[in-house]
């Protein structure tokens, strides 16, 4: 197990305010909960790029904004749940991407991991312009960016993951700046290559994405209701073979385990 960075402990209790800040963010508990740790690994801390992997055991709220001329992406793991940006819960296949002043407000899930990189809008704009890769700002929708399917996620955690590898292996304080900078962006170019769609998928989406699509989107709006593979085949219009798969391909789960996962939350 890696050994975090730092540990932040918050607790219901209203004089303790002193680990109520994570760098830019301000932290609360949910209702309900009485006290949260959070496991804080610092993968780069420059003046141009900040990644980091931070670790929550409980359910909480992180208040912030984007600095100006900067863009944060934002890439959330929770087993159980679904964490929320600025009262949209977020999709299994949708990364958060906030840029220069925008605020956030994010509510995670218990035991869920996410993902931070921060960068200059400088440097993401060089990143773009050295390869063929998404423009992700320009393609957004509400502060989120919706990807090919949650193989993608997996992918640009994996990446952020293996430089976290690396660098622990030769810390950044012992490279010289031009090292540096190599890795600030090849780190940003990995991450933006996974989330670029490939094949036939950048061209058109293909039917039974559409059908995910809609399905995620039903279920969210009608939790309350009985929400059966049959009922969701029914008002959907498709077949069960198409929206089973086509959900699975695109989040990684079926259809009815997602529906028992998000009641659980």
């Amino acid at each position: 197990m890696n050994i975090p960075d730092e540990v932040f402990r918050v607790t219901s209790t209203p004089a303790d305010t002193s680990n109520r800040t994570i760098g830019r963010w301000q932290v609360s508990l949910v209702p309900l909960e009485r006290e949260a740790n959070i496991r804080q690994h610092k993968l780069i801390h420059t003046p141009t790029l900040q990644c980091s992997r931070l670790e929550f055991d409980s359910a909480v709220t992180l208040i912030s904004s984007v600095p100006h001329g900067y863009v944060t992406f934002a890439i959330s793991q929770a087993c159980v749940g679904r964490p929320t940006i600025n009262n949209h819960e977020l999709r299994p296949n949708e990364i958060i991407v906030l840029t220069s002043d925008e605020p956030a407000h994010y509510t995670c899930e218990p035991n869920e991991t996410l993902f931070t990189l921060t960068t200059t809008l400088e440097h993401y704009q060089q990143c773009l312009e050295s390869t063929s890769t998404v423009d992700v700002l320009a393609k957004r929708k509400e502060y989120r960016f919706q990807v090919a399917n949650f193989k993608s996620i997996q992918s640009a955690t994996l990446a952020i993951s293996t430089y976290f590898n690396d660098v622990n292996n030769t810390p950044l304080e012992q490279r010289d700046r031009s090292d540096t900078s190599a890795i600030e962006h090849a780190l940003l170019i990995s991450l933006l290559k996974v989330l670029t769609p490939a094949g036939r998928s950048s061209l058109k989406i293909p039917t039974r994405r559409k059908v995910a699509l809609a399905a995620i989107e039903y279920i969210h709006n009608n939790l309350k209701k009985a929400l059966s593979m049959k009922a969701l085949v029914k008002q959907l219009e498709t077949t069960t073979r198409t929206l089973h798969h086509g959900f699975v391909e695109t989040f990684g789960i079926s259809p009815i385990a997602y529906v028992r996962n998000l009641r659980l939350a």
